[in-house]
Parts: structure tokens; sequence; C-alpha cells
């Protein structure tokens, strides 16, 4: 453990430390080779050294807080939540759209305006549950095979799908299934 020794002489301490043996305590000290030649007298008597530092009972300091990401920091153009989160919301509705519209036979459209509350629910749950991290700053772990990066092509082939199915409901005028 260092420590720093201050002393009224002109003696500058370049390093110390602490040496254990048989059960003693004692502080070593190496002064700098740029010693003055001859010391400054001392119009005081001289004090005896004092140590200053930490001793090796008290706790280190802990890092400093990490920095909590702005809206804006997460919602920028080149950031990573809108597509994330756009991903995501369109992983969750091409699925859903697909097999609401396998059980009933309805259009996406119709289905969402049969139950837009239970839907609107659910993005705002998605949304939060996509951003909650970003604000703070944790970054995106691979867990077997679900890695970033197969999230982000997921939710790219996703959105596509999610528009051709629009697209081609809102040019057949019927559900596609």
């Amino acid at each position: 453990m260092a420590f720093a020794v201050r002393s009224t002489s002109s003696i500058s301490i370049a390093k110390s430390f602490i040496k254990t043996s048989n059960a003693r305590l004692s502080v070593v000290s190496r002064a700098s080779e740029q010693e003055p030649a001859t010391p400054a007298p001392s119009t005081t008597e001289s004090a005896p050294e004092e140590v200053v530092g930490t001793s090796s009972f008290t706790k280190p300091t802990p890092p400093p807080a990490p920095f909590a990401a702005s809206l804006g920091d997460v919602m920028n153009f080149g950031g990573a939540a809108p597509e994330i989160t756009n991903g995501r919301l369109a992983m969750v509705g091409f699925v859903a759209a697909l097999g609401a519209e396998l059980s009933s036979g309805e259009s996406v459209l119709r289905q969402i305006g049969d139950e837009p509350t239970l839907i609107n629910m659910t993005f705002l749950l998605f949304i939060a549950a996509s951003l909650i991290p970003m604000f703070q700053n944790k970054k995106a772990e691979a867990v077997g095979p679900f890695t970033p990066s197969a999230e982000l092509l997921n939710g790219r082939a996703a959105m596509i799908g999610f528009a051709a199915l629009l697209a081609f409901e809102a040019t057949n005028g019927a559900a596609m299934f």
C-alpha cells in the first residue's frame, strides 16, 4: 500500500512502502535523485514526519456511475433504439398478425380495428422493455444463438414481411390466408 510522507525538510519523497515482517510495520521511503546538495536551513525545529494516506482497512472508492443516456442519445438517427424497437415490434406484429389471420381469416387492419387496446398495450410494453436497458447504457449480450446481430437481421426481415403483408392485403382487399 503506497503512502505519501510529508516532512518539513526539503527532501522530496519519491516512494513509500509498508513492509511487514514479524508482525511489525515499518515505513520505508526513498528520496528522489533530485535532492539539493545542501539542505535548506529550517527556521523552525524539524517536525516529525507525518504519514498521509489510506490504510489497508478502508474500502476503495467505487467507480463513477455510468453515464445515463438521454432520450435524444437513444433515439437519434444513428442510434440503435429506433431499429431495435421497430424490429421487435415488427417481429411481434408479424407473428401475431399471421397467427390471428390463420385462425380467424381477418385481415391485419380488421384485427387492429377489432382489438386496438390490447395491441397498443402490447406495443407499449415492448417499447418500454426495449428502451429501459438503453437508457441504462447496458450492452446487448449474446445468449446462445440469440445474438444482437441476429436480432437486427430478424427485425429487418420482420419489418419487410409486415410491410409486404400490409401491401398484399391492401392490393387484394382481403386477408392473405
